[in-house]
């Protein structure tokens, strides 16, 4: 009950502050009210999809609950539809959104429809919290909240924290940034941010987008409601509890292989080692280029590349680390491209937010916000390319590792020069298929060239290009040397 307080009281603060940074907005410029209006609108409809993932209670709403009572189907789609919308969080959407009605009102959006905006916002959340739940059923089931509140963290991390630095480091005194506006007008004409977009007196497309938003989303939840009176319940005693993340992802060769490799990247001190000297490889050259006069806006550029180099190659042994239970993909027959995708699963988790925040750094510290897609560019031609030379590494030249249990800074005696030549190929490799992208990203972060669409297509057709040759190339010569491979993991 405590609890319960406790949460209803932090909700009516929050309420309450955001409301009246909302009534505030009327004061700000009509751009930057507008790109407030869509980005905060946006995130709170993205937040109402993933929130179920860390929600430790069932959907009380669950229509499968209601499958064996004399109820018609109809009527739970709409009842249920109706129902999500009384409740906690939707109340505090709706007068968060009618302060930002207020605000577009007063500068000079059309009343009905900053009115029908905030309607349409307000079920569009709520509906997205039914598809929620539906969609994260395996991660509510058997109580596999920890694993889907980490994923909600990631998501959030990806998200926030370059939102967070681009509106911290950003000068909004003339208004809101070119970026900012590009992004909000994006964000308008998708379908997380069409009915915030709405609120602010929306154009044609913004109002065809939320309605179609709208229509998709009640009709998603009508053919949840009708699967789950088509088909038998679960019983409790057969949730799959326990699991964890081999719960989590799909029951295929891939997900089973990822789940894994995320558990073990999770709990191996070897591993964790490997993570932790990324960020710190990224940071070591800053000091000393700082204390050799190098400017402060060009020492930012650096540790994005060296991080987003060796994320990709991190991977490059992973084979031997989990030299264990090799042996259990070879007499199972795991086909050569389940093992080499489920082993980059765990490290593209970590990727994903890590590349994220980096990027947003360097964005901020470098005053290079306008240039992001070149940073984009770079970080994408060296994290995917290391994955796919990785893929290969990992599978044709495997080398002896410290063994599970054993400290990560023990490392066993290595005949041959593999230990050493194998890591410094891949990671040389790597940037030098980065380098076409690289050298127009330099000109155009220090030289003022204007490269930065270039540098993003150089970047991503680089970058997946060498990933999909790269695992396909490994998942060849993981099938073909898979009795060496038995071999070499007895032997590390």
């Amino acid at each position: 009950m405590l609890r319960a307080v406790v949460v209803l009281v932090c909700v009516v603060i929050a309420t309450g502050l955001g409301v009246w940074g909302a009534l505030a907005l009327a004061s700000l410029p009509v751009d930057t009210a507008r790109v407030v209006t869509v980005v905060a609108g946006s995130l709170l409809a993205l937040a109402f999809f993933i929130a179920p993932a860390g929600s430790a209670r069932p959907d009380p709403l669950d229509p499968a609950s209601f499958a064996l009572l004399p109820v018609p189907r109809s009527g739970v789609a709409l009842g249920g539809a109706l129902a999500s919308v009384i409740s906690v969080p939707i109340l505090a959407v709706v007068a968060f959104d009618i302060g930002l009605a207020t605000a577009s009102i007063a500068h000079g959006a059309p009343a009905w429809i900053a009115v029908a905006g905030v309607a349409c916002h307000v079920f569009t959340c709520a509906l997205f919290a039914r598809l929620g739940y539906a969609a994260l059923v395996r991660i509510r089931l058997g109580g596999r909240t920890r694993e889907g509140a980490v994923l909600a963290v990631l998501i959030g991390i990806a998200v926030v924290v370059p939102a967070v630095s681009y509106a911290l480091s950003a000068s909004w005194q003339l208004g809101a940034p070119a970026l900012a506006i590009r992004v909000a007008d994006v964000l308008a004409v998708t379908p997380i941010g069409a009915a915030a977009g709405l609120i602010t007196g929306g154009s044609t497309a913004i109002s065809i987008v939320a309605i179609a938003t709208l229509v998709a989303a009640a009709a998603g939840w009508a053919l949840i409601v009708r699967r789950a009176f088509s088909s038998l319940p679960q019983a409790p005693g057969a949730q799959r509890s326990g699991l964890g993340w081999l719960g989590v992802f799909p029951r295929t060769a891939t997900g089973a292989i990822g789940a894994r490799g995320v558990i073990y990247w999770a709990a191996d001190v070897r591993y964790l080692a490997n993570l932790v000297i990324i960020p710190v490889a990224g940071l070591l050259p800053i000091v000393p280029l700082l204390i050799a006069g190098v400017p402060a806006d060009i020492v930012a550029l650096v540790p994005l590349p060296i991080i987003a180099a060796f994320i990709g190659w991190i991977a490059h042994n992973d084979l031997a680390y989990d030299s264990e239970a090799l042996w259990l993909h070879l007499v199972t027959g795991v086909r050569g491209i389940a093992d080499r995708l489920g082993r980059l699963v765990p490290v593209t988790l970590f990727a994903i937010p890590v590349l994220s925040a980096t990027i947003a750094l360097t964005a901020s510290f470098a005053d290079a916000w306008d240039h992001l897609p070149a940073l984009i560019g770079v970080a994408l031609a060296l994290t995917l390319t290391g994955f796919g030379l990785s893929s290969i590494s990992s599978a044709a030249a495997p080398y002896a590792v410290a063994r599970p249990g054993d400290s990560p800074f023990r490392q066993p005696q290595r005949l041959g020069a593999r230990g050493a030549i194998a890591p410094t190929l891949v990671l040389i490799l790597t940037v030098a298929a980065a380098v076409p992208t690289m050298i127009p990203a330099v000109e155009t972060l220090l030289g003022g060239a204007q490269l930065d669409d270039d540098v993003l297509l150089r970047g991503a057709v680089t970058g997946v290009g060498a990933l999909v040759v790269g695992v396909l190339i490994g998942a060849l010569v993981f099938q073909r040397r898979g009795h060496l491979l038995v071999d070499v993991g007895r032997a590390l």
